[in-house]
């Protein structure tokens, strides 16, 4: 009897280990707060759960784990083992992908821009590049073009936008410089701050960060048209942590990722049907940029695309077929 009771409890206490031992836990890094731009994350976190009936779980934190300028340094050390962030925060770690945030690429929509930021993340060059931080990217966060809300008088000339101090990073940055304003690279949870104090005149945002960031509170006007271009934010994976994973958990995660985007484009159509609503609520100005003045700034993208493709090459990186890739991408988007 003593020997079959040590035996059932030498059966459970293996039993349990084996449970323990095939669950898998991920601590993902992001920032601010829930929003349109992390809704595919959370997605990603109930797909995965459910296809694996609880034992793969995502546990989100929003700045718990570091802060946003340092979440790829994170990921290769791994202190986490799935991040967000945003190629205009360091330009000089992930210079590849750089190539989606020129100005005036003529992204149009969601959908575009997922689909050029793929075929981007599928290039060897970026993979390479990602690598050197032990990353894997795993899908976007695609955001529409960037728009300025601002304060004060309306600003939609170029002799406007000269001295203007503009919260943009990346190429929206140069393209801004290029008529004369001057940008700087604050990060998302510092625009409000910057804006309130005079720091700033203006910050480039998509819709659903002058929500959640707070800038559309305190904004007199807000650009309707100007679509200057975006920044890319990827969301990416420490490569070791995805290669440790059992093959069930790591098709689970896989196999999530389309849904996800799906469901962010969704999601922030929603977002987008209530925008006039937003502005109309708080008081803001839509303004609309004229053509002339977009028109000089398109003039003013080209050179930097160009200049991106000298500095790129230089840099040993395959420029040009990445911008290729870009255009080529968009053309049969268009084509289907």
């Amino acid at each position: 009897m003593k020997h079959l009771t040590t035996t059932a409890i030498a059966g459970v206490l293996s039993f349990a280990f084996v449970a323990e031992a095939a669950a898998t836990e991920w601590n993902v890094s992001v920032w601010g707060q829930r929003r349109a731009f992390t809704e595919h994350i959370h997605h990603l976190a109930d797909a995965v759960a459910e296809a694996t009936d609880g034992e793969f779980t995502l546990n989100i934190s929003y700045g718990g784990l570091s802060n946003n300028r340092e979440n790829l340094d994170g990921i290769s050390i791994g202190a986490f083992e799935m991040a967000q962030f945003c190629a205009g925060y360091h330009r000089d770690k992930n210079r590849a992908i750089t190539v989606l945030e020129l100005p005036f690429l003529g992204v149009s929509n969601l959908e575009e821009e997922v689909a050029v930021s793929h075929a981007v993340y599928d290039h060897p060059a970026v993979a390479d590049e990602m690598a050197q931080w032990n990353a894997m990217m795993l899908m976007t966060s695609p955001m529409p073009q960037y728009n300025l809300v601002g304060t004060g008088d309306p600003r939609d000339t170029v002799a406007e936008f000269d001295g203007m101090r503009v919260r943009a990073t990346g190429g929206l940055g140069e393209i801004f410089a290029s008529v004369g304003a001057v940008p700087t690279s604050v990060t998302a949870t510092e625009a409000y701050q910057a804006m309130e104090g005079g720091t700033v005149d203006a910050v480039a945002f998509a819709q659903h960060a002058h929500l959640s960031f707070g800038t559309i509170d305190i904004a007199d006007w807000w650009t309707a048209n100007l679509n200057p271009g975006t920044v890319n934010c990827p969301v990416v994976v420490n490569i070791d942590a995805y290669e440790a994973l059992p093959d069930d958990h790591r098709a689970a995660l896989d196999g999530a990722v389309d849904a996800a985007i799906e469901h962010y484009l969704a999601n922030y159509a929603e977002l987008i049907e209530r925008w006039d609503g937003v502005l109309e609520e708080r008081g803001v100005e839509r303004v609309s940029v004229p053509e002339e003045t977009i028109a000089a700034m398109q003039d003013n993208a080209q050179g930097i695309h160009d200049a991106w493709i000298a500095d790129m090459s230089a840099q040993g990186l395959p420029a040009q077929e990445l911008y290729d890739l870009v255009v080529s991408t968009l053309e049969a988007a268009r084509s289907e």
